[in-house]
């Protein structure tokens, strides 16, 4: 389940190096693999479970395209690599989590190539908004979210530390009402069965192809998108 449309994305090398901050359990590191030939795909992320689980997964998806991948336990503060190195950048659902997310973004500028690209994702106002009404325990997780953004604010931010917006775009409209049901019954929601039931329908459509369901999602994906995302650029 992607957060941008990497089918979209052009690069000028035949031979990209891609980071992944906050990667996760590798998602996007898999769908980087399966898009971009001969790429040199860098998966950062805290939490160790998760960069073992990349590592796993990745065996699916050995030798395919000609891409090699290597994983670090780490902060967006102190990563490993030197300037102007990488040709995409992608941060997504980070942000949120971040105390110092401006400086998350100098970081990230440094490590980008002038023609490179920065995919950013963050919850989207509305949805994440909400999310903090029906919860008041949902912003106080440890390792949660921080602060929520407005389309508004991001765009100031990315003009004050260099970056032009190439397109944006909501993602994931279904995974609202389920974020929605787990603050509503916040302490039973691992047992709750309105919330069990609707993960169902989430994997359900995940796991299949679902097109008349895919097609409804795209057309609530403008109102009620889980995620925000930005395709940027370098200001040069």
């Amino acid at each position: 389940m992607l957060t941008f449309e990497l089918d979209k994305i052009y690069l000028s090398t035949n031979k990209p190096k891609i980071l992944d901050i906050g990667c996760g359990e590798g998602r996007h590191i898999f769908g980087c693999m399966t898009q971009f030939a001969n790429a040199r795909i860098f998966g950062v992320d805290m939490h160790l479970d998760s960069l073992m689980k990349c590592v796993e997964g990745q065996s699916f998806f050995e030798g395919h395209n000609n891409c090699k991948n290597a994983y670090f336990q780490s902060s967006v503060y102190d990563l490993p690599f030197r300037e102007k190195s990488f040709d995409l950048i992608i941060c997504s659902e980070v942000m949120e989590h971040l105390d110092d997310y401006n400086k998350a973004f100098e970081i990230i500028h440094t490590l980008l190539k002038d023609d490179g690209i920065l995919l950013i994702s963050v919850p989207s106002y509305l949805p994440e908004k909400l999310c903090w009404l029906l919860s008041r325990q949902y912003p106080k997780t440890p390792g949660g979210h921080v602060r929520i953004f407005t389309k508004s604010i991001l765009r100031e931010d990315f003009a004050s530390h260099g970056f032009k917006i190439q397109s944006t775009k909501r993602f994931h409209a279904f995974h609202s009402p389920y974020w929605w049901l787990r603050c509503l019954f916040w302490e039973s929601q691992d047992s709750n069965f309105f919330v069990k039931q609707y993960k169902k329908f989430l994997e359900y459509q995940i796991l299949n192809e679902t097109k008349l369901l895919d097609a409804f999602e795209a057309f609530l994906n403008p109102f009620l998108g889980k995620s925000i995302s930005f395709v940027l650029t370098k200001k040069l």
